[in-house]
């Protein structure tokens, strides 16, 4: 493939949406198809009652268990091999839950386990609370054929509970796991949603710190008692994961990829790729070709 396929949340007539279900292996006319690589522009929830196959995101397997949540978020490159497994995918953009999020918060800042930059993109839940959220989910399938008149803020309504409760379970099992970083302060969420926004623009912190209205010392100070990580380490690792994404889903060349991300030139990319994962973006390429 030339890119990555970006996927739009488009259900029914192909009319654009901010809500959609899937089955995963269910007996309905409809069924998640996933098996290329590819990105979307929402987010997913992806809820797995029983195990079988394997989730690939950003280059990593990752086994489906039962009783497990993953978590897609956009830009993220996945494909799911999943022909046992049986659950759903949750497909939503952030706008349907804007009214619930509160002033100034973002997305990932109500929902930090979609902080695809710091946390594993699953967790496997407790029978008890995942049977809660699964019949939750069920009832959403359920409103959303209906002809219910309110089914979408039903839905909405519905959607947020199974979010929180899930945030609930990821805050206790974190505050538990030592070596977990739970990110606070929203100037940081912010910033990486900025990364992510302008990492190919080849931003420096500075010009970050501008949007943030932080200094750049500041924004140092607290990316560092955040993340643990400077400011610039952030916006190199964004640039790097999306530099991988490009030489694993695509066959662009090494040229392509580094004008599409804004190097001065090859050589520069070269040195770049080397220095933070010690081989050449070919050697890469040809390692996960081998894999």
């Amino acid at each position: 493939m030339a890119i990555i396929p970006v996927h739009d949340l488009m259900i029914k007539d192909l009319q654009q949406a901010e809500f959609d279900i899937i089955p995963l292996n269910g007996d309905g006319d409809r069924n998640y198809d996933g098996i290329i690589p590819h990105r979307h522009n929402f987010y997913e929830l992806l809820i797995f009652k029983t195990e079988g196959g394997i989730h690939e995101l950003d280059f990593r397997d990752y086994k489906i268990e039962s009783n497990s949540l993953h978590f897609v978020s956009p830009t993220q490159v996945h494909k799911l091999k999943a022909n046992q497994s049986k659950g759903f995918v949750l497909c939503f953009t952030n706008d349907v839950l804007y009214s619930h999020l509160g002033k100034n918060k973002s997305f990932t800042y109500s929902f930090p386990f979609y902080d695809f930059n710091t946390y594993l993109p699953y967790l496997k839940i407790k029978p008890f609370l995942f049977n809660e959220i699964f019949e939750l989910v069920e009832s959403i399938n359920t409103i959303f054929y209906s002809e219910n008149p309110f089914k979408n803020e039903i839905i909405k309504s519905y959607l947020h509970i199974v979010l929180l409760k899930i945030k609930h379970f990821f805050l206790e099992f974190n505050q538990n796991n030592a070596s977990k970083i739970l990110v606070t302060h929203p100037s940081i969420t912010q910033f990486k949603i900025l990364i992510d926004q302008h990492y190919p623009d080849q931003l420096n912190v500075q010009d970050y710190s501008k949007k943030l209205n932080l200094s750049p010392n500041y924004l140092n100070v607290l990316c560092k008692k955040e993340t643990g990580k400077t400011a610039i380490q952030l916006i190199h690792e964004r640039v790097l994961l999306e530099a991988k994404r490009l030489l694993y889903s695509t066959n662009l060349s090494i040229k392509e990829i580094s004008f599409s991300l804004n190097f001065e030139d090859v050589p520069y990319f070269n040195r770049f790729f080397k220095k933070n994962m010690l081989v050449t973006p070919l050697d890469y390429r040809l390692k996960l070709q081998n894999n």
